[in-house]
């Protein structure tokens, strides 16, 4: 039995798609004979409310001292060398927890991975510089260094990882997502007169780099230019601020001046499912992601999806389950267009076919057991014997 500690900033909402992303890793791996789970994590505002999301997983919380975004626990650094993991599983950088797994790794001589979850990305590199300059000095490279493989989520992230690490070994393992349970309840958010339009839903981090400002521009020219298109579609943005203190305002002009645009707030548990499928499209005109969870929530509940490149789901436009989108106004202007031409029997085909692709692709064996393989790998490295 492979003992292995998941170590994550945040398991709440406030960890946002990282903190979906790694309950569900749980769940699948903890499912694989030879593997035991347990989550280590710290306990933010949001953590009594979330955790009863993650039923069935061993989770151990620490409390931390100043500033949330570095997690500074002493409480995570006692347990982790008191306990007796075979190895570590890291998700998210840039925090002190990585500090924690790589003292622990010194002092126990035991391996690590790592999954970046994007924050590798050049985009992600290039916020906070000072912040990130100095983890970088103190530790972090140190950190990426002694890392004994990197479960990266995409073959783009590869490069990513390269670009930091040279020499590094790494493995490509999708997230695990389970099919969703369909529902017939309607949203906190809906309304009557949403019935008999086709809702386009932006779900996730509402943060310039998604792309929604692009996406409110697009939207307002068409709905200018197409009084059809205005009448029978209804935009829906559902997520959490970060920054962006002009969204607010921007998606409420859209509604004075269409009414068809509306700001549901961030939803979870049963509002998200019910937000999800209450969809038509799931729209994500992103400049920059990891694999985004998001776009899986859609297929999983059957929903097909507008997306960039840079979403990193290609499989998506392969399979024809995604329509690819460029990041301009204009270009997703023409992807909204061509959505709206779209049949009842065209979603019922991607509908059919978005769901095949997760029950195929993001199954649980198929993820345990390449976990299983990875981590097998790390153990029989002989630097750790």
């Amino acid at each position: 039995m492979i003992r292995a500690a998941f170590v994550v900033a945040s398991i709440s909402r406030k960890g946002g798609g990282v903190a979906e992303a790694v309950k569900l890793l749980a769940k699948a791996v903890k499912e694989h004979p030879r593997i035991s789970v347990e989550v280590l994590t710290l306990k933010d505002e949001h953590f009594d409310t979330d955790i009863a999301d993650w039923s069935g997983i061993k989770v151990t919380s620490f409390r931390y001292f100043g500033p949330s975004n570095y997690g500074f626990s002493p409480g995570l650094l006692i347990h982790m060398l008191r306990a007796n993991f075979d190895l570590s599983h890291v998700h998210g950088l840039w925090m002190f927890h990585c500090f924690v797994i790589l003292l622990w790794s010194k002092l126990r001589g035991k391996p690590y991975v790592v999954t970046p979850h994007g924050t590798m990305e050049h985009w992600i590199v290039a916020r906070s510089p000072v912040k990130k300059w100095m983890v970088s000095k103190m530790y972090q490279t140190r950190f990426l260094k002694r890392a004994s493989a990197f479960h990266i989520l995409t073959k783009k992230e590869r490069a990513d990882v390269d670009s930091m690490v040279q020499n590094s070994a790494s493995m490509v393992i999708p997230n695990f997502l389970p099919l969703a349970t369909l529902t017939s309840e309607k949203p906190q958010w809906w309304e009557d007169g949403f019935q008999n339009k086709r809702i386009y839903l932006f779900f996730g981090r509402i943060h310039e780099k998604k792309g929604w400002r692009e996406l409110c521009e697009a939207w307002d020219n068409l709905c200018r230019t197409d009084s059809g298109f205005a009448t029978r579609s209804q935009l829906v943005f559902c997520g959490w601020l970060d920054g962006s203190e002009d969204f607010r305002m921007r998606v409420e002009a859209l509604r004075l001046a269409h009414e068809n645009a509306c700001y549901a707030g961030p939803q979870f548990g049963g509002d998200k499912a019910s937000s999800i499928q209450a969809a038509t499209v799931f729209v994500l005109p992103s400049k920059s992601e990891g694999l985004p969870m998001g776009v899986l929530e859609a297929w999983a509940a059957g929903i097909p999806v507008l997306m960039t490149a840079a979403c990193n789901l290609s499989i998506g436009f392969d399979e024809g389950v995604a329509l690819e989108i460029g990041e301009s106004s204009e270009e997703i202007l023409a992807g909204l267009r061509i959505a709206d031409s779209w049949s009842q029997d065209d979603i019922d085909r991607m509908s059919s076919a978005s769901r095949n692709l997760i029950k195929e692709r993001f199954s649980t064996d198929s993820v345990s057991s390449k976990v299983h393989d990875l981590y097998e790998h790390v153990l029989n490295d002989l630097r750790f014997t």
